[in-house]
């Protein structure tokens, strides 16, 4: 008579429920019998409608319950299934050895240490991404302020061009009479004011008479003499260069000095 010991576990006894319930589906029901601790609860038989029964009988102090298994309806050979509680409980309170203790601990230890790195990893993460946003932001303000000293720069440069050829253009059209005819046409002066050939009086017949290099004082000369050196040299975009750059110094002239030492070292080499 074959025995199968094995500590209790519900899921063997459901095995061996199906075991019995394919047999009699097949048309070949096989007996069996329960027995708990050497107390026949089931007799022999081939219902499984009585197979649950043996649970009645279980209690908190049961050692053992088995299953006979016969092999045919005429013979008394089976296959006893024993199923212990006493060693179920034994191993629950069977104290763990050194070596399991020390398994026991290194795991403990193990999974703290991965605990406290995965916490220490994301609270650096949160870090990392609260500084990636505080840079993408001062970033952002940065290059704002960029485009507004860029836009304040080129307008005041614009401004100040823009004054110094008004301030150079009203001197001009205040004596365009006085201009040679070239520079007059290329500041667009052709319009300034004249005095009608018809209401000339002797005195201004008389005074029409003298040069007009002559009626201009030292320092207009002087301007008008500059002005036609930039006319012939430069273009009109390099002009307002030119004054732009005198804006800059008016408003620095600390740098004067620096701007001389460079083009002097610049002319002597």
């Amino acid at each position: 008579m074959p025995i199968v010991e094995e500590c209790y576990e519900q899921s063997r006894i459901d095995s061996l429920r199906r075991s019995l319930q394919r047999e009699a589906d097949k048309g070949r029901p096989r007996d069996y019998e329960i027995i708990v601790d050497g107390f026949k609860v089931v007799p022999r038989t081939n219902d499984l409608s009585e197979f649950d029964d043996y649970e009645q009988e279980i209690r908190t102090n049961t050692r053992n319950v088995s299953f006979l298994l016969y092999d045919g309806p005429g013979t008394n050979r089976n296959t006893r299934y024993s199923f212990s509680f006493h060693h179920n409980q034994q191993s629950v309170e069977q104290p763990a050895t050194l070596g399991e203790i020390d398994q026991i601990v290194a795991q403990r230890l193990s999974e703290r240490d991965r605990d406290y790195e995965l916490s220490r990893l994301r609270d650096k993460l949160q870090e990392t991404v609260g500084q990636l946003e505080e840079a993408e932001e001062y970033a952002s303000t940065l290059q704002n302020r960029i485009t507004e000293l860029e836009l304040a720069s080129k307008g005041k440069m614009m401004k100040w061009g823009d004054l110094g050829a008004s301030i150079l253009m009203g001197v001009l059209r205040n004596h365009a009479h006085k201009l040679p005819q070239s520079l007059s046409g290329l500041l667009d002066m052709e319009d300034a004011p004249k005095i009608a050939e018809g209401n000339r009086t002797a005195s201004e017949e008389g005074q029409a008479s003298y040069s007009k290099t002559e009626e201009l004082d030292e320092h207009t000369r002087s301007r008008l003499a500059l002005l036609e050196q930039m006319q012939q040299q430069l273009n009109e975009q390099q002009i307002i260069g030119v004054l732009n750059i005198i804006g800059y110094l008016m408003e620095h002239p600390a740098q004067i000095p620096t701007i001389i030492a460079l083009l002097t070292e610049k002319s002597n080499k």
